[in-house]
């Protein structure tokens, strides 16, 4: 070899031992700028962060007996900090054990420990406070006693909301009675941070399908202001489960201790992927203060348990008009961006803007060309080939209705199909539902990908006189049995049996420029509390504005209500009702309320399977009108039959099936309907009123 040769190559290893330095160095700089969860390994659960003074200061129980509180320059090194020991519980007493989620808050110049214990006994649980000497969170503390309500019950997970104006509130997580079996959210009124000055008052009790699986659950609550308003995000279902999620809680009208102001939404966050048992979090910022955290603790493993639990954490968005999206619990595979100023990490794209508008989480990116008007309307101004997405809401929710009033505005010659449309469900590239308005072949047209498989298009043609120049209302309809509805201008066009899809809206198009308004995604539809008294409560899986299951056995009604203004004038309300399984109790039955004007004015009509009857039941005036049965010999239970009730005046007649069987006369005004069951699992369909 020629001493060229020689030098040549010593040369060219020289280069690439310079561009291998610099590609080593490009990835090193790379993952100091990224990291993966958990930010605190198992098992490590229920955490409490607080960026003060730049440092983030992070809350635990010690081993069931104290409570440490640790301090991180940074929000992932939380995990790493050294523990100081702030409060050891006494050797005996009522809260000597079992020191379950401490919750660290800065309130009035002073850190407060908000913490649950107990002796050795579950059922002895109840809130109790520390309070800080300096302003150091690892200082020492004094302990003030319990947090006690009049109604002194089985209490966990306490927090506190402090109002604008000063006044705080207490939230928590307790049992209605004295026994475990159900836990619900509590608030009252406090005096200073370290007593309640009045009794509890219930703001949420497990209601719908994602609440009650283990168990009926609330727990964890945490507070959190999304823009203007008072939020909750509570934990719902077992803890130990791989169905363990976060749900929502929005408050109306600022008065806190109203449960009528309190409106409920979920899940915000949920298993996904290897990532399951999602719950208990805390909110925090970026260590610049420019991005909202997110810490939650979630299982490694599907089965039941809680020894695999590890904290962890994500961006999340509140958007202008206080929605929140907490996005999808990412995989501890995903190497995320670190929060913004941690360690020179620059800001990280959002995903979401301040709309709300964006990206998919999972899937493509936003694009073509879109104006962005609010929260809820958005125009696209994209023609040619492709179809130019942009993505917006919650993508944990189990049912909902995904709507759009959309209005064609110019049509392009590059694609052969062009369309526009909304996507009812979408997760990623191999998962979607959408829906297409075609004004070439003047069809709706449906489309739908689910695990990668191409589930084929399907065609429904357009009403005669359709007109393309004014807005018309696509609506799709997503239950969590996995069947979808398309409407157009509220008319049904078609039904889908598909695999039910986690994910967010989106508006779509190809090579059509559109209009679209109101924008909006719906989990309730139409479906919760009544105007007065009652809350809802029993476990329901809605399925539709007129489709829904009862789920719950057990003695005591489990009500929920059309939302619908009370109405004095007359009425038809009717559904198809079918049972799907009975309990043990003397009286299992499932319904409708013919009324419902307060607690002390209803009106009710059940088919009891058991004793094979219809059973009517009213109350007006608080005075207990009795029940009226009427035999239903022969009638299938399990088959699907139609309750209709008609209110003229004061009088009811009820019809099983289009046959009159019973009428009753009750004074009742400012009535709402709704559905009703006892001990019995039963699917309504169809249910409407006019």
């Amino acid at each position: 070899m020629s001493a060229g040769a020689s030098i040549r190559r010593e040369r060219g290893e020289s280069v690439r031992g310079l561009l291998l330095a610099a590609a080593l160095f490009t990835a090193t700089a790379a993952s100091a700028q990224t990291f993966t969860n958990p930010i605190v390994p198992e098992t490590s659960a229920d955490p409490s962060i607080v960026l003060y003074n730049g440092s983030y200061y992070y809350a635990s129980s010690a081993g069931d007996l104290g409570i440490n509180v640790r301090k991180s320059a940074t929000l992932t090194g939380v995990g790493s900090a050294p523990a100081v020991k702030v409060w050891t519980a006494p050797a005996t007493g009522l809260y000597s054990q079992q020191v379950w989620a401490p919750e660290l808050q800065l309130i009035n110049g002073h850190w407060y420990i908000y913490f649950a214990a107990a002796d050795s006994n579950n059922a002895n649980h109840r809130m109790y406070v520390l309070e800080s000497t300096t302003l150091d969170p690892q200082g020492a503390y004094t302990f003030k006693g319990q947090l006690r309500p009049t109604t002194d019950k089985w209490a966990i997970d306490g927090a506190v909301i402090q109002k604008d104006d000063g006044s705080l509130y207490f939230v928590w997580s307790g049992w209605p009675g004295d026994t475990d079996g159900q836990q619900n959210l509590y608030i009252a009124a406090m005096s200073n941070p370290y007593t309640i000055s009045g009794d509890r008052v219930l703001i949420s009790q497990p209601t719908f399908a994602w609440e009650g699986r283990g168990m009926t659950l609330n727990e964890g609550p945490q507070p959190l202001r999304l823009g203007g308003k008072y939020g909750i995000i509570f934990s719902a279902s077992g803890s130990w489960t791989r169905d363990y999620n976060l749900g929502l809680l929005t408050n109306t009208d600022g008065n806190l201790l109203n449960p009528k102001s309190w409106m409920k939404t979920g899940p915000v966050l949920r298993q996904n992927g290897d990532v399951y048992g999602v719950g208990h979090p805390t909110f925090t910022k970026s260590a610049d203060g420019t991005e909202s955290w997110i810490a939650y603790h979630a299982k490694r493993l599907s089965t039941d348990g809680w020894g695999d639990r590890s904290v962890r954490a994500q961006k999340f968005y509140v958007d202008s008009a206080g929605s929140l999206n907490l996005g999808v619990a990412r995989s501890v595979s995903i190497a995320q961006p670190k929060p913004s100023g941690e360690g020179g990490a620059p800001a990280s794209a959002n995903v979401v803007d301040g709309n709300g508008w964006g990206s998919s989480f999972e899937g493509v990116g936003r694009s073509g060309s879109w104006t962005i008007s609010s929260p809820t309307a958005a125009t696209s101004n994209t023609l040619g080939t492709g179809w130019a997405n942009l993505f917006r809401g919650n993508p944990n929710l189990e049912t909902v209705a995904a709507s759009a009033d959309v209005r064609w505005i110019a049509t392009g010659t590059s694609s052969t199909t062009p369309k526009f449309g909304i996507y009812g469900t979408y997760k990623d590239q191999n998962n979607y539902v959408a829906a297409f308005l075609d004004k070439k072949f003047g069809v709706l047209a449906t489309y739908a990908v689910i695990g990668g498989t191409a589930k084929g298009w399907q065609n429904s043609t357009l009403p005669v006189g359709f007109s393309w120049t004014v807005a018309h209302n696509l609506r799709i309809e997503r239950s969590w049995s996995g069947n979808y509805k398309f409407y157009l201008d509220g008319a049904l066009q078609q039904t889908r049996a598909l695999d039910n899809v986690f994910g967010m809206m989106g508006l779509v198009t190809e090579d059509t420029q559109a209009d679209y308004t109101n924008v909006t995604m719906d989990s309730v539809q139409g479906w919760g509390d009544p105007a007065y008294d009652w809350s809802e409560n029993g476990m329901y899986e809605i399925r539709g504005p007129g489709e829904l299951v009862a789920w719950q056995f057990g003695a005591g009604w489990k009500s929920l209500w059309k939302k619908a203004a009370p109405t004095t004038g007359n009425y038809t309300v009717e559904s198809g009702a079918r049972l799907l399984a009975q309990g043990t109790t003397a009286f299992p039955k499932y319904g409708i309320y013919g009324c419902f004007q307060n607690g002390s004015n209803y009106m009710t009509v059940w088919l009891d399977p058991k004793n094979s009857l219809l059973a009517t039941h009213a109350v007006g005036g608080g005075v207990d009108l009795g029940w009226q049965n009427t035999a239903l010999s022969g009638l299938t239970f399990t088959s699907t039959h139609t309750l209709k009730v008609v209110r003229s005046g004061s009088t009811f007649t009820v019809y099983v099936d289009g046959v009159q069987k019973q009428s009753r006369s009750v004074g009742l005004t400012g009535c709402q309907t709704g559905v009703v069951a006892e001990d019995a699992q039963a699917e309504y369909t169809n249910y409407r009123v006019y």
